[in-house]
């Protein structure tokens, strides 16, 4: 464990470390949840417990992540093999992180899950898609 690491806190890192890989900063996650990014830097430090359904929503959106990279590469038949590996081995970091993740947050409470699905379908339906980090691949 780090040091300052809150042992009555669930282990988030895997979810950080996901939504770094896919390129979404702490401050993305707190204008996302609407909470200050010294927030977010204290979950991804362990010396605050995010809530419940912060860390079920974050996990969405990392899958959601994901599965738009997933379709983007997909769609780049003609991307020169080197280009492609080098996604495809950023991709499998995000999939482990999301494995880890969601493994852990099979302990969450039935409301927290619940209310995490709530907050990403909210956050589905306000996305801009002139944001690159918010599904702009939606429409791929």
């Amino acid at each position: 464990m780090q040091a300052g690491w809150d042992s009555d806190c669930m282990d988030v890192r895997p979810v950080f470390r996901g939504l770094a890989e896919a390129g979404i900063a702490g401050k993305d996650i707190a204008e996302i949840l609407c909470v200050a990014p010294s927030t977010v830097s204290k979950w991804r430090r362990g010396t605050l417990c995010p809530p419940d359904a912060s860390l079920q929503f974050m996990t969405l959106v990392l899958a959601d992540r994901i599965g738009s990279r997933e379709r983007t590469l997909d769609a780049m038949v003609d991307a020169p093999l080197a280009w492609r590996l080098g996604r495809e081995s950023e991709m499998s970091a995000m999939r482990q992180a999301l494995r880890q993740q969601e493994a852990a947050n099979r302990a969450l409470p039935a409301a927290a899950i619940r209310d995490g699905a709530l907050l990403y379908r909210a956050w589905l339906a306000k996305m801009s898609p002139m944001q690159p980090w918010r599904r702009s691949e939606r429409a791929a």
